[in-house]
């Protein structure tokens, strides 16, 4: 399903997709928000309800072979290093293709990163998902125009029964996470059709000497939190597969990633500062720093990223993948 909407895109560009316009709409009435203020340390958390929760359903077949196919998807819908407030339309086509995948693939679990508050609140009506955000900057200007940023979690395909968040503590003890954005992980405990299952994301420092050791401390919370439970790590690393595997083979040993490694999640051309170039240019694939880690358990379908030809607000990808999983027995 996923390739034919990919085809789909191909054939017309992303901004002529039927039924997406290129603004967001408004928030949904009646839905519901609560936040848990940042507190001991720890980074403050939106849960966020729309209206309009649709819940997916397995499919007859499904339940006669006893087997769920789950699509999983990542998406970073902003660039740290350019201004998404400035580009409001290549923005809304970021949100576009989650919205649009959304619809075509069906995804139990869609982690985003570099998410603005409003807009993972936009994302959570149009794909009709609770979802949960943990905030990694309070106020990003330079992105969200003064609003929180961070990273979310919507899940279509479970219902939310626990939560945690936490900053990394292998970051710069100069920053102060009031002010600065300090890089956090978010996982949610989730009832699902196919059982209780832990889903999380991070958003890891775009400095490799940070990048490894977070990578380290991800793996090892998310597993003590899931404590059993089958799991699913997505995210930004900033690292590559040679750096992410030399840093920690853990993930490779023990797990398997859904994002075909033959291509890549992230572009690799320069501006004149050397510094990655967001606008107005798409992302490339080539270098892949994107992953969808799922246990091995069950059957893995990976597949290759998305890049779209248009310029979107997000310098990335758009990465999915499956996992075939048996049903619990009733």
């Amino acid at each position: 399903m996923l390739a034919v909407a990919v085809m789909m895109i191909m054939a017309s560009g992303l901004a002529g997709i039927p039924g997406y316009a290129e603004s967001a709409p408004p928030v949904t009435s009646g839905s519901t928000t609560r936040v848990i203020e940042a507190a001991d340390g720890k980074p403050m958390v939106l849960e966020y309800t729309p209206a309009n929760v649709q819940r997916l359903q397995p499919s007859a077949s499904s339940r006669a072979a006893a087997l769920l196919e789950i699509p999983i998807h990542h998406y970073n819908i902003c660039a740290g290093n350019d201004s998404c407030v400035e580009n409001p339309v290549l923005k809304d086509r970021a949100k576009n293709l989650v919205a649009f995948f959304k619809a075509t693939d069906n995804p139990w679990f869609i982690s985003l990163n570099e998410v603005c508050r409003q807009d993972f609140e936009d994302l959570s009506n149009r794909t009709g998902s609770a979802g949960t955000m943990v905030v990694s900057l309070p106020k990003n200007t330079n992105d969200c125009d003064g609003e929180l940023f961070g990273s979310a979690i919507l899940h279509p395909g479970g219902v939310k029964v626990d939560g945690i968040a936490r900053y990394f503590s292998a970051r710069d003890e100069g920053l102060d996470c009031k002010v600065d954005e300090c890089r956090a992980m978010l996982c949610l405990k989730l009832q699902t059709y196919a059982g209780s299952m832990t889903v999380c994301t991070t958003h890891l420092e775009n400095e490799e000497e940070w990048a490894r050791p977070q990578a380290a401390e991800y793996l090892l919370a998310s597993t003590a939190y899931a404590a059993g439970q089958p799991r699913v790590l997505a995210g930004d690393f900033n690292l590559l597969p040679d750096d992410l595997r030399d840093a920690v083979p853990a993930y490779f040993e023990g797990m398997h990633d859904l994002v075909a490694q033959d291509k890549g999640t992230m572009p690799t051309w320069k501006d004149h500062d050397d510094d990655p170039e967001t606008y107005p240019r798409a992302a490339t694939p080539d270098g892949h720093v994107d992953y969808i880690w799922i246990d091995r358990t069950g059957k893995p379908g990976t597949k290759a990223p998305y890049c779209p030809s248009d310029s979107l607000a997000s310098d990335h990808c758009y990465t999915s993948g499956s996992w075939a999983h048996t049903l619990p027995s009733r």
